[in-house]
């Protein structure tokens, strides 16, 4: 009788370690659960196993997930039928999910492939097979989880004794014995960003100054050797230094704040200034203390004839997105003269609104004769943009050379209260108070709002302080000194002077 030859089933062996350390050295995990498996292969030469020649190693990669590349490889491999048996030294090794497992099982069966343990003897081929796999899995899942519970708990517990528990350190600090040290280098570039945000009132602004500045992250390099770093801060990136509170001696952990074991950058008082500032602005992303409605008069805009004014978005070349307030009724006539009031640019028409309700204020209050109203005049900037538009103005109508605004000055006691935490008394009565104007038509097309009313130094600092830069430069240039050497002496870009003295054209020419 002619014994039948055994068909050559190809194996594939499949390690994995959820860390990679220690897999430097010259014979590591991975290494010995590999030679494991293939002395088990060898031992099944006479039913045909034939250890395949490829490789599947993931060093550093948990068990939790099967998004892992060596793993990704064998699937694909399984699927071009190259893989008949697949060999792993414990079935964790493979996955610690039992969903995960279920998807692995069911691609397996697919393709006809077995999956063998050799310290753990089953076949997936029978149900008491698949029974044992699943309660081997259901203990390899709760390890999993049992070691993941104790990992935070450790981390948590280290956090409230204020240690550093790794990653990145934030601008400012090195690590270094568990806890954060202040880089000397860093630190007064990261109080600077604070007292810029109460200098400038935007995070925006500050990433500006900080390019023209030449202020960029500390570059480094990961302990993989990957280097990160170096580069300028976004505004995303500014926002979390703002908000961290490593930089007054402090950690945080789950929106818990512990006392941390490092040295604070900046005071108390000013982290506190910064805080109350972010948390005002909040309510908004554009304005001088900001509002919750990044279009701030939507709803409140008319013209004449009761047609609504509603905001509306251009992307210029430069790929910078810019707000108008469009009114659809006027703008359909081009050749009408009323067409000249169709579109206004939401920043000037709001300055001018802001600036109109602000000089009026103090109009607005009955009692004038005591303390409260003194300070209330003193302090009256201290009132957010938003709050006090959208609370005192009930309407705008656009005429042909005025805004008519319709304010409610009753609304302003409780603004008072709220902010300046005094008593007001204000009429009841709605007023009327009418800003003249003249609209323009720009290079590019759009409507230019120029009160009359309007100081030309009545700008934000950075833009004022842009405008006195670009008279001196443009006066030194047109003596004869190049940009480049204005730029170089200034330590700032070619761009930026150009820049501030092309505006300083332009604004003076609104103005006049």
């Amino acid at each position: 009788m002619v014994a039948m030859k055994n068909i050559a089933k190809t194996c594939a062996i499949y390690t994995r370690k959820s860390t990679d350390e220690r897999l430097d050295m010259e014979f590591n995990t991975l290494d010995a659960q590999r030679e494991a498996c293939e002395a088990y292969i060898a031992s099944q030469r006479s039913e045909g196993w034939a250890l395949s020649e490829t490789l599947y190693n993931d060093g550093g990669f948990s068990g939790g997930n099967i998004e892992r590349p060596a793993l990704t490889q064998l699937l694909e491999d399984i699927k071009a039928g190259k893989v008949d048996i697949i060999v792993v030294y414990k079935i964790d090794r493979l996955t610690r999910s039992l969903s995960d497992f279920a998807k692995l099982v069911d691609i397996f069966d697919e393709h006809g492939v077995t999956f063998v343990s050799i310290t753990q003897s089953f076949n997936t081929t029978t149900s008491m097979g698949r029974l044992t796999l699943n309660v081997l899995l259901s203990f390899a899942q709760f390890e999993r989880e049992v070691t993941s519970e104790r990992i935070r708990d450790k981390i948590a517990a280290s956090k409230a004794k204020g240690m550093w528990q790794g990653g990145r350190p934030p601008f400012g600090f090195d690590v270094g014995d568990r806890r954060l040290v202040i880089n000397n280098e860093d630190a007064p570039k990261a109080r600077r960003i604070f007292e810029l945000y109460l200098e400038l009132n935007s995070v925006s602004d500050i990433e500006i100054e900080l390019k023209r500045l030449g202020i960029k992250s500390r570059q480094r390099k990961s302990d993989k050797g990957f280097t990160y770093g170096g580069t300028y801060f976004s505004r995303g990136a500014l926002y979390s230094l703002l908000q961290n509170p490593v930089y007054i001696g402090k950690i945080s952990h789950k929106g818990t704040i512990h006392e941390g074991l490092h040295d604070a950058i900046i005071t108390q008082e000013l982290w506190d200034a910064v805080q109350n500032k972010l948390k005002v602005q909040a309510q908004c992303p554009k304005g001088q203390i900001g509002t919750r409605h990044r279009n701030l008069l939507t709803g409140r805009l008319f013209d004449e004839h009761g047609n609504r004014y509603t905001p509306v978005y251009t992307n210029h070349k430069n790929k910078q997105k810019y707000r108008y307030y469009l009114n659809k009724e006027l703008s359909k006539d081009k050749s009408h003269p009323r067409f000249k009031r169709a579109r206004f640019p939401a920043h000037e028409i709001e300055k001018v609104v802001e600036d109109t309700l602000r000089n009026h204020l103090h109009e607005f209050a009955l009692n004038k004769d005591n303390s409260c109203f003194t300070y209330f005049t003193e302090n009256q900037t201290a009132l957010p943009v938003y709050e006090l538009v959208r609370s005192l103005i009930s309407k705008i109508i656009v005429q042909e050379n005025s805004l008519e605004l319709h304010i409610k000055p009753e609304k302003l006691e409780k603004l008072a209260c709220t902010y300046l935490d005094i008593s007001l008394e204000c009429s009841e009565d709605e007023l009327v108070i009418e800003e003249p104007f003249k609209s323009e038509r720009s290079d590019d097309g759009a409507i230019v709002i120029n009160s009359k009313n309007r100081d030309m130094f009545d700008l934000p600092p950075r833009l004022l302080k842009k405008l006195v830069q670009g008279v001196i430069w443009r006066d030194e240039h047109f003596d004869g000194i190049a940009i480049k050497a204005i730029a170089r002496r200034e330590s700032c870009s070619h761009d930026y002077v150009s820049s501030a003295i092309f505006k300083s054209f332009k604004i003076l020419q609104n103005a006049s």
